[in-house]
């Protein structure tokens, strides 16, 4: 139960980043999954140090 609990955390996560981007910085759905896929710490930071603000 906790490893699917945890894969549909990551799941959303990731969805929330991808909207974060599009949202934010008007990235197309396409570039937003490829830019969280191959930077997801960095777009985490990104979106952290937004909400803080």
């Amino acid at each position: 139960m906790t490893n699917r609990y945890n894969k549909e955390y990551e799941q959303y996560y990731t969805y929330a980043l991808e909207q974060f981007l599009i949202k934010t910085y008007g990235y197309s759905e396409h570039d937003a999954k490829v830019k969280v896929m191959g930077d997801f710490e960095e777009v985490k930071e990104d979106f952290e140090n937004k909400e803080i603000i």
